[in-house]
């Protein structure tokens, strides 16, 4: 922090400006679709890879800041029981404020100012008809040797527990390993997709779900090694795309019990969001 007084004083009024601004232009409010996360890729340096990916459950496109809150996003996406789920979500300055006064620690911030602590998700769940929020923290395991990152979990799990939210932590030792083989496997188009026009997309779409849709059985490896030969086009073109469209979550399956070694058709599933051509895919940023 800089120990002019008139630098710091502008350095902090720019930094509460710029928390302002955002909260201002909807940054943290919302549900479902219309949820706008407090931060996004552009935002932060994320560790490892940053990942912009859409949802089944809510068709736009989160905002991910790990490849762990990435495994994290897709365990939540496959659950039945999740009806909502918010990234990067906001806890409100002034509660947090209060709360690392009361811990007797220092808040987050930054050169000098304090900034918005933010919680990974924050997941609505549809239990027995009722519904439940939870509060998930993706921490890598070797970040728990920190303990100011205990601290800052600990502001934030206080946070929770005082407005009657669950809060846990997931690490990558909680991720099954299917899941992450299936990550691998599918990752390079996370951020990326070949077809380029939604008429592009949607005919092969189409092609690929009438394809699985006549042969329930087959086993999905086979069904694309035949739709190259249909279409008389180069080996690997159509399981390329289906990868594409995996990545893309137009279609989605039990990704901690399946890889494509053993996947059939009946195994996956359309996105309704596909299927009413009402979707968002990621590309780079």
């Amino acid at each position: 922090m800089s120990k002019n007084p008139e630098k710091t004083k502008e350095i902090k009024a720019k930094a509460e400006k710029q928390i302002a601004s955002r909260l201002a232009k909807g940054a943290g409010s919302g549900a479902g679709r219309a949820y706008k996360p407090y931060l996004t890729v552009r935002d932060v340096n994320s560790r490892g890879r940053y990942n912009r990916s859409p949802s089944v459950t809510v068709g736009r496109v989160h905002q991910l800041l790990s490849d762990l809150e990435y495994h994290v996003l897709l365990m939540l996406d496959w659950d039945s029981q999740v009806t909502d789920i918010r990234e990067q979500f906001p806890v409100p300055l002034e509660d947090s404020q209060t709360i690392a006064r009361e811990m007797g620690i220092a808040h987050l911030s930054y050169q000098g100012t304090d900034e918005v602590l933010t919680t990974d998700f924050l997941v609505d769940l549809n239990i027995q008809g009722k519904t439940i929020r939870r509060a998930i923290s993706a921490k890598y395991a070797e970040e728990l040797d920190d303990p100011r990152v205990l601290e800052k979990m600990e502001l934030e799990r206080r946070y929770w527990v005082s407005k009657g939210i669950q809060f846990n932590l997931v690490t990558e030792l909680e991720i099954p390993a299917l899941l992450q083989k299936n990550v691998k496997w599918f990752h390079p188009y996370m951020n990326h997709f070949d077809l380029s026009t939604p008429e592009q997309q949607q005919e092969y779409f189409k092609i690929l779900l009438a394809a699985i849709n006549q042969s329930p059985s087959q086993k999905i490896t086979a069904i694309t090694t035949r739709l190259d030969d249909e279409y008389n086009i180069e080996p690997g073109t159509h399981l390329s795309l289906l990868r594409q469209f995996l990545a893309q979550r137009a279609f989605f399956f039990d990704l901690e019990a399946l890889t494509i070694v053993n996947l059939r058709a009946k195994d996956l599933t359309p996105s309704h969001f596909w299927l009413e051509q009402d979707y968002e895919y990621a590309v780079g940023e």
